[in-house]
């Protein structure tokens, strides 16, 4: 299940864009390519453990945090309310943690407390993953 975010402020793009380098190593390439492949199978597997490795970032989350306000402190709480981990959302500032069924409320809860302590409301919801696909009717 994942859980979203949304700060009531707003990041533009192109600041987002200009944190990141012009260049990446081939070391973070490829970790961030075996990373994906690693997420879209804990994903299928539902293995929490995977999923916890394969939400590790090293091509934008280390540069863009920095201009999202609390980021660190609703990380931890997410992760300590019982989340596997938390991303950027694009650009940002929108946060996404991935979580099961059971902890999705305290997620919740705690991201937005979280957010509080640095004076940011934010509009914080659990929402369910597609297991479908994209669907065609006739």
């Amino acid at each position: 299940m994942a859980v979203v975010a949304i700060p009531d402020f707003e990041l533009s793009t192109a600041e987002a864009r200009k944190v990141l380098p012009a260049d990446y190593s081939k070391a973070d390439a490829i970790f961030n390519a075996a990373h994906l492949g690693l997420l879209v199978r804990a994903l299928e597997t539902g293995n929490e453990n995977w999923l916890r490795c394969a939400l590790q970032d090293k091509i934008h989350q280390p540069y863009r945090q920095s201009l999202i306000k609390g980021y660190e402190g609703v990380q931890q709480a997410a992760v300590n309310a019982g989340a596997c981990g938390m991303v950027i959302s694009g650009a940002g500032p929108t946060l996404l943690a991935l979580t099961d069924v059971a902890n999705a409320v305290a997620v919740e809860k705690a991201m937005a407390a979280a957010w509080m302590e640095f004076g940011v409301k934010a509009e914080v919801r659990a929402i369910g993953l597609d297991t479908q696909g994209a669907q065609v009717s006739l």
